[in-house]
């Protein structure tokens, strides 16, 4: 029993050092008329390179060209196929690629000028496919902003290793990841985001490998930009990341991906219909004040639907610390949606005081013109005591004549009738006091004809009531208004903050 324990002792080591070696091949015979002949001396080549291959080892850094030990160069290159999903939500986006290493293990030569053995015939060709199950160290590289990711199997994996004669290697993989992105929104929809792929060695620092880029380093698919549907990729640059922590200097690559929104999509789902939305609610102003049924649920409906915009767009975006400029946009068209419900609010109080007014002054006047036609003896001791206008003096004078002065009861009855002037009618040369006609060709009398439909205009308007007015000068300030803040808007936001 003991000699059995000692012996499986002494196995366990040598099992566990054999695993760490790439798996052996299984010695076959062929003749050349075979048709698959190639593909055997290929592998047989392959075989004989694994002989003594540990894969665990990572190579010397020599190359044909520097015999001397140091840092693996890996030489590494991008093939973007596209890139899709950019979400503002998560700060991530979506790239398919095909990631390429090469690299120079000299334990894998197999053709060099000295070796005539090696220049035979059954070795000649350049390249060769390694199997999936045969094992070769390769770069631990991983990307530093990947937040998931996977490999592509459809139908087999999606990947290559080739070996070339002077102990290059050549590994090529498509792979898809989810790639973190911060994001600055501040001028979102009218923004651009610079997204990176930054990869680096995990374990390795730069005394065993060094990762440069290959010449061209970075190649966009050309239908790259269909998977994005609100973004272009305008500018891709490839740069350097290396970093130094407390492991050590590792060696870092990246490239740099600028991104464009596409605002188009904006201006006709977001920007013209709150616009429309905005113009809908000033629609209340040429209401009558008074039919509240029909301006309320037009303010309140267009203010509802604004609200209800703007918690659609934050749903889609972060949580963000500053104002972006959709967020000033709708906020800009909520208040002025709010302030066309303000606005009513004061119109029907202001028409409702001018209502009280009107009932207290008709009141007052039925009651003065009482007292004045029961003393009739007294009238126009009473015409002078009470003080009424000249007009009304003219109309209480014709009617106290006929002897038919009718007491008309209602709201406001009073106030409606119109005061004329008996007094004789105008000349031409009298129209307007101070204002004289003149030839039309006058350009003084222009001038002065502009400053009498002003007056006039003027006059129109003070003699409206107060509510009405209101209404009228909303009509015009409130689009003078929302267009200044468009001026301002679009100056401050379409002018681009970088080169």
């Amino acid at each position: 029993m003991r000699r059995v324990l000692i012996f499986l002792l002494l196995l366990v080591p040598l099992l566990v050092g054999r695993k760490s070696k790439s798996k052996s091949c299984k010695r076959t015979t062929f003749s050349r008329s075979t048709t698959n002949y190639e593909a055997w001396r290929e592998q047989m080549t392959v075989c004989d390179l694994l002989e003594d291959y540990d894969p665990a080892v990572r190579p010397s850094g020599r190359t044909p060209y520097n015999d001397t030990k140091g840092a693996v160069v890996v030489t590494t290159s991008l093939n973007v196929r596209s890139i899709s999903a950019v979400s503002e939500k998560n700060m991530e986006f979506v790239a398919q690629f095909r990631f390429r290493q090469e690299w120079y293990d000299d334990r894998l030569r197999f053709f060099t000028k000295e070796d005539t053995l090696i220049q035979s015939e059954y070795r000649n060709f350049e390249f060769i496919h390694v199997a999936r199950d045969q094992n070769l160290w390769i770069p631990d590289t991983f990307f530093q902003n990947e937040k998931n990711g996977w490999y592509h199997y459809l139908n087999q994996e999606n990947r290559f290793l080739k070996i070339r004669s002077d102990g290059k290697l050549i590994y090529d993989r498509r792979l898809t990841l989810h790639l973190a992105c911060s994001m600055h929104l501040s001028r979102y929809p009218m923004d651009h985001q610079n997204c990176e792929i930054a990869f680096a060695s995990y374990a390795y620092t730069t005394d065993d490998i060094e990762y440069v880029w290959d010449v061209p380093a970075i190649q966009i698919h050309e239908k790259a930009n269909g998977a994005l549907p609100n973004f272009e990729i305008a500018s891709f640059k490839n740069g350097s990341c290396t970093s130094k922590t407390n492991t050590g200097i590792y060696s870092c690559l990246k490239v740099e991906i600028r991104l464009n929104r596409v605002f188009s999509f904006f201006l006709l789902q977001l920007y013209i219909p709150s616009s429309m939305l905005v113009g809908v609610a000033w629609v209340s102003y040429w209401i009558d004040w008074k039919s509240t049924a029909a301006r309320v649920p037009l303010a309140i409906v267009t203010l509802l639907t604004m609200i209800t915009t703007s918690h659609a767009i934050n749903s889609n975006l972060p949580p963000v610390s500053y104002a972006k400029s959709i967020d000033i946009w709708v906020g800009a068209c909520v208040v002025f949606i709010f302030f066309s419900l303000i606005e009513y609010a004061v119109v029907n109080y202001m028409g409702i005081l001018d209502e009280h007014r009107q009932m207290r002054k008709a009141a007052c006047n039925r009651s003065r013109l009482s007292n004045v036609i029961d003393n009739d003896n007294g009238f126009g001791e009473s015409l002078q005591s009470l003080t009424f206008s000249p007009q009304e003096k003219k109309r209480l004078i014709r009617r106290r004549h006929k002897k038919s002065l009718e007491l008309q009861e209602g709201e406001g009855d009073f106030e409606s009738i119109e005061m004329t002037d008996c007094g004789p009618p105008r000349t031409a040369g009298h129209m307007e006091q101070g204002w004289t006609f003149h030839d039309t060709t006058d350009l003084v009398y222009i001038g002065q004809r502009k400053r009498v439909e002003l007056v006039r205009w003027c006059s129109v308007l003070s003699s409206r009531g107060r509510a009405e007015r209101i209404d009228i000068i909303a009509r015009i300030l409130f689009p003078i208004a929302f267009l200044l803040f468009n001026f301002a808007y679009w100056s401050i936001y379409l002018e681009d903050d970088e080169p």
